[in-house]
């Protein structure tokens, strides 16, 4: 998995060509600017998608009533290629094949959105994508030095292919994936931020602003009321570039930094490990479409969609503002874990919430119908 010292090199661009100046000025101007064209040009794919049938239509499974067009994470995608295309991003040697990467789990969700496909096809690709932009990273100094490589290598490629299916998961009920990622990537890029005379982080504050501001144009469309859903090409692309985005942090920045951006998708990660496995002891197939996550039961139990995604944003944003307070002031090693342990368990004590809330109505409906 190393290529030893000879092949390793640092990732250290010239002149980004966005966000040449790391000015809170023109950080808001190119949020802002990302963001109206997104919105904009949402309105041009929606009806691109109704017209060529695109449609997500309600089944046992769904959180809607009605046909809605799925797709509208393209415009993610657009901006992520944008950035890609016309920032000079040096000779990172993992940014090709994370662009490569990109596309291929795009292209195959966006067919899947159009037809669905083979499980195994979908899954196969992401973990090659995940694989092949992983072992890149391994030309760098800074993770060539990290011991033992094979474990580095597989719990990296765990969380950057974990992490965009569970992020696809919760892109269940509207709003909630679109809020989860405009938070962690508004978080992300103040972090990053933090250390404006490294070039490689101001790269990838310009990066998360792009996504960022595209997620927020298209978020427009998605609340109040889903008039166009992010769909898999969305929801699996924006989740792998996310988790992606943590392991460069991680390496070009420092390791605290990556835990920092790793801890502001906590919630997507929790409800994933704790519902997978439940269903799997209960004799369910994980991988079957159902609504047995948390924000399923919170749904389920008379909240609505935006009160969900409005209270899981909540505390994404508490636990962001805790991180941000820390490193500002301690940057201790044990500070910041227990920062994210007390996060985890707010996280946690939400789920409970959820679980109680959904089984207590459930309880009165059956005694109701007795």
């Amino acid at each position: 998995m190393r290529g030893g010292k000879s092949h390793a090199t640092h990732w250290r661009p010239t002149e980004p060509c966005l966000l040449p100046d790391l000015t809170l000025l023109n950080a808001v101007l190119l949020f802002v600017a990302i963001a109206l064209a997104a919105w904009l040009a949402g309105f041009a794919l929606r009806r691109v998608l109704v017209a060529t049938g695109v449609m997500d239509r309600p089944r046992a499974h769904s959180s809607h009533d009605r046909p809605v067009p799925r797709g509208g994470g393209l415009l993610v995608v657009i901006a992520f290629f944008g950035w890609y295309f016309f920032g000079d991003h040096g000779a990172h040697p993992g940014l090709d094949f994370l662009a490569v990467g990109v596309a291929a789990v795009a292209i195959v969700s966006f067919l899947d959105d159009i037809r669905s496909r083979s499980r195994r096809l979908r899954f196969f690709v992401y973990t090659i994508a995940a694989a092949a932009f992983v072992w890149q990273l391994f030309r760098i100094d800074a993770i060539s030095a990290w011991e033992p490589a094979w474990l580095v290598a597989f719990l990296l490629w765990l969380w950057i292919a974990g992490y965009a299916n569970a992020f696809n998961f919760i892109d269940g009920i509207d709003g909630l994936a679109a809020t989860q990622a405009i938070g962690a990537l508004g978080f992300g890029a103040a972090f990053c931020a933090m250390v404006p005379d490294n070039p490689g982080a101001r790269d990838l504050v310009a990066l998360q602003l792009v996504l960022g501001g595209a997620m927020t144009g298209f978020l427009a469309h998605n609340l109040p009321r889903a008039r166009m859903f992010l769909g898999d090409v969305g929801s699996i692309a924006t989740g792998f570039l996310m988790a992606s985005i943590a392991v460069l942090a991680a390496i070009e920045i420092d390791l605290r930094t990556g835990i920092c951006l790793a801890a502001l998708h906590l919630g997507p990660v929790l409800d994933t490990a704790l519902t997978l496995p439940r269903r799997l002891l209960q004799g369910k197939n994980p991988a079957d479409r159902h609504r047995e996550f948390f924000f399923h039961r919170a749904v389920r139990s008379g909240l609505s969609h935006q009160q969900v995604a409005a209270m899981e944003l909540g505390i994404q944003l508490f636990g962001a503002a805790v991180l941000f307070g820390v490193r500002l002031s301690n940057d201790a090693s044990l500070a910041l874990g227990l920062a994210v342990g007390g996060i985890v368990a707010i996280w946690l004590a939400f789920f409970a919430f959820c679980e109680s809330r959904y089984r207590r109505i459930s309880t009165g409906r059956e005694s109701t119908h007795a």
